[in-house]
């Protein structure tokens, strides 16, 4: 049963949450794709979009260069030649990703539209381009929670156009009975972070490779405890920004994303970055990232950066499913449009 402060039972959406993955590969295009051989993908996309684009990138799912636009134009240099646009927005609406998208069609680019409606979908039908139905379930769910459905369809995609890798499909469905199996243990090793996180802010690091997963789990924390987070990745933030704690304004607690299997030089970075920072008082708490494959590391870890922002965020008393000041902010902007 759900937490009162849960009005939108998210607990439930992460629970099942690995099923999308399946769902999504199992969507059909409304028509034929685009022709090809494509050269590289371009995904315009914001929010949930962007991270599942981002999560096959950084999977290594695509045999081909995976590019993500999150803004409104398209880049001056990009050459339709090869080039594969999709447009992704979970409600149709976006803005940005409308824009790219009628920039896309009006230069000639082979285009594709996933959204789970909205004017997107209008567009794509009205325009005669091949369009993706994401099929979320609940009705209600946040965009930020149904990025399993983006990755199965991306990756059902790439692979009907010849860009994904050999085997792609079937890694990812092999994926969700590890995510099940491992549920429960993901969320005891969120839990086990709520404590030290209630009165401080979050710090996200992992290594390069892992940079997408930091990022998202700084983006739940956002969204699902509405809390400030930060993220980086090693070793660059050697070369910087550890110097900025010397005079930290505030209580502030690293996370690391650490790979038992990643470089033992980054190893090396990790242990040292904590004993250096140590004396300032800097305190840090290291997330393992669990899994037999890097598939199984990237996506066990999300998990854990689901649990964790979800109970910090019934710890401070919030709902983790609204968020009001990203729906105010839009409504501005409507306004002032």
């Amino acid at each position: 049963m759900s937490h009162p402060l849960d009005t939108q039972d998210m607990q439930s959406i992460i629970r099942k949450s690995p099923a999308q993955l399946i769902a999504g590969l199992k969507t059909e295009p409304d028509r034929p794709l685009p022709a090809g051989p494509f050269d590289q993908i371009v995904v315009a996309g914001m929010g949930g979009s962007w991270m599942a684009a981002a999560l096959v990138a950084e999977a290594g799912l695509s045999r081909v260069p995976l590019h993500i636009l999150r803004s409104y134009d398209l880049p001056v240099n990009l050459n339709g030649t090869g080039t594969l646009m999709i447009a992704s927005s979970f409600s149709g609406n976006t803005e940005e990703t409308l824009s790219i998208y009628d920039a896309a069609l009006q230069n000639g680019f082979p285009l594709v539209g996933i959204s789970s409606g909205g004017h997107l979908e209008q567009r794509c039908r009205g325009d005669d381009i091949p369009f993706v139905r994401i099929p979320a379930a609940p009705a209600w769910i946040q965009p930020r929670s149904a990025t399993g459905y983006g990755v199965g369809i991306l990756v059902r995609l790439l692979a009907r156009c010849g860009c994904a890798v050999d085997g792609a499909e079937d890694a990812v469905a092999a994926l969700v009975a590890y995510l099940f199996d491992e549920m429960e243990r993901t969320r005891e090793r969120g839990r086990d972070l709520v404590d030290v996180l209630r009165e401080a802010t979050p710090v996200v690091y992992s290594p390069l490779a892992y940079e997408t997963v930091a990022r998202i789990w700084k983006i739940k924390f956002n969204e699902n405890a509405k809390t400030p987070a930060f993220w980086n990745v090693f070793p660059e933030l050697n070369h910087n920004e550890m110097t900025g704690w010397i005079h930290r304004h505030g209580r502030f607690h690293l996370v690391l994303l650490s790979d038992p299997q990643a470089d033992p030089r980054l190893q090396d970075c990790e242990r040292i970055t904590i004993e250096i920072l140590k004396p300032y008082g800097l305190e840090s708490s290291s997330v393992s990232m669990n899994g037999r494959s890097r598939l199984e590391k990237i996506f066990s870890t999300l998990l854990v950066g689901e649990w964790a922002s979800y109970e910090l965020a019934l710890m401070l008393g919030e709902d983790p499913s609204p968020v009001e000041l990203v729906e105010e902010f839009k409504r501005r902007l409507r306004q002032a449009d």
